[in-house]
């Protein structure tokens, strides 16, 4: 039996607790069996058990056998000397600490109701994506709608630590963290990391020096992005823009990206790194004050209209440097507004209220219901199995759901998992 389940079941009380004893045949009276603990360190902090006539108060570690005691070393570490309780599936050894004294031991598995072991091992046998696929209409519609916050708002939590981060490296200025978050998500599920690694390479305090002028900021972006490397005798916006790019570079002593890190195999035109360079430079270069403004924003409509932008005229019939095309103007999509929405704006809307110390969480999911539903493999698989999504919130829920909780296998901490195994018997 895993270690996992025993901490589920011991956590949620799920055994028969009318008369239960201790491995010497005490009396054993479980009053609070904890809070867990994720760290290092016993399994539960802060239980409250009674054996006999003495209430005892401290610590309880979980081990599938009584042996494993020893096979972790408790037996010579100190931080387990308030352990008051050693729950175990099979005792095979009595278990001393430190000083020597013995350590009660509960035989968890005496006492299990076996209809939640046939529940978890029908969950891990299950390999699809969503291994309670076949159970989940079983599951109350409260619980589904109120785990799709939770999981929202535990996702918004994830990219806070990030942005946190962000926030120490560049000493708070929000507007270099937003510079960099922006940049990297106008890479795109291809060019991210790479477009990342360009807006590290080119800081927010030397970028916007040149906000006034398109142009010199084409050339850094594409100077520093490694997309003016090669000559092009033949071609002259390329060779202005490489011109441009060299001086800048000796004034602020630049450094690029490797040819070929920023990558156009399998893009659509419309998507190559050229262009989202070229519709980042304008952005920055028509719209001041970006950061407030993305902050106020209260409906995505506004987002809308702050990013009708339109790239400079070269790029109408271009999409690369060595290809004349028809006549198109390169404006932002809805489509592409709102992942920006979505992975830079909300995020950054929660973390700066929680770094003022506002919390408005209502706004946040205000907003966010009323962007429409993401389009990609994970959703697609989760609406084939009835888990559908209204919006982004429920599709930023879902995938919070696949990373965190289906594939790494974490049923057990899981309200979906959880729901399953405590009431389909």
């Amino acid at each position: 039996m895993k270690e996992s389940f025993l901490h589920f079941i011991w956590k949620n009380k799920l055994f028969n607790s009318d008369t239960l004893s201790t491995a010497k045949g005490e009396v054993l009276h479980i009053i609070h069996p904890g809070f867990h603990n994720t760290d290092s360190g016993p399994d539960f902090f802060d239980a409250k058990i009674k054996i006999g006539d003495i209430t005892w108060a401290g610590n309880v570690e979980i081990h599938s056998k009584s042996s494993d005691w020893y096979v972790h070393g408790h037996e010579k570490d100190p931080a387990y000397d308030n352990v008051i309780l050693h729950v175990v599936e099979q005792d095979d050894l009595p278990v001393y600490n430190s000083n020597n004294h013995q350590i009660p031991t509960f035989v968890l598995g005496k006492y299990l109701k076996k209809g939640y072991l046939k529940n978890f091992n029908n969950l891990i046998k299950n390999k699809s994506i969503l291994r309670c696929q076949n159970k989940l209409k079983s599951v109350d519609p409260f619980v589904i709608i109120n785990y799709k916050y939770k999981l929202f708002f535990e996702r918004l939590e994830k990219k806070n630590a990030i942005i946190t981060q962000m926030l120490l490296r560049t000493r708070n200025d929000w507007d270099s963290v937003l510079y960099i978050t922006l940049l990297k998500y106008f890479g795109g599920t291809v060019n991210k990391e790479a477009f990342e690694q360009l807006a590290n390479l080119l800081p927010y305090k030397i970028f916007k020096k040149y906000t006034d002028d398109a142009f010199k900021l084409e050339a850094l972006l594409f100077g520093v992005g490694g997309l003016l490397n090669e000559n092009k005798p033949g071609n002259p916006r390329y060779c202005q823009l490489r011109k441009e790019y060299r001086f800048l570079k000796a004034k602020h002593q630049l450094s690029e990206l490797k040819s070929n890190t920023v990558r156009f195999h399998r893009l659509r035109p419309i998507s190559f790194p050229t262009i989202k360079l070229a519709q980042f430079a304008i952005l920055y270069h028509k719209k001041d004050f970006l950061f407030e403004k993305l902050m106020k924003l209260e409906h995505p409509e506004e987002a809308y209209e702050l990013f009708q932008i339109t790239t400079d005229e070269y790029w109408d019939t271009h999409y690369n440097f060595d290809k004349l095309t028809k006549t198109k103007k390169k404006t932002i999509g809805k489509d592409f507004i709102d992942r920006i929405l979505i992975n830079v704006v909300v995020p950054l809307k929660f973390a700066h209220q929680k770094h003022l110390g506002v919390s408005d969480s209502e706004k946040i999911v205000e907003f966010i219901e009323q962007i429409k539903p993401e389009k990609n493999r994970i959703v697609d698989i989760f609406h084939k199995i009835k888990l559908h999504s209204l919006n982004a919130l429920d599709t930023q829920a879902i995938i919070q759901l696949n990373e965190n909780y289906c594939k790494p296998e974490r049923c057990l901490q899981c309200e979906f998992g959880q729901y399953i195994i405590k009431n389909s018997l």
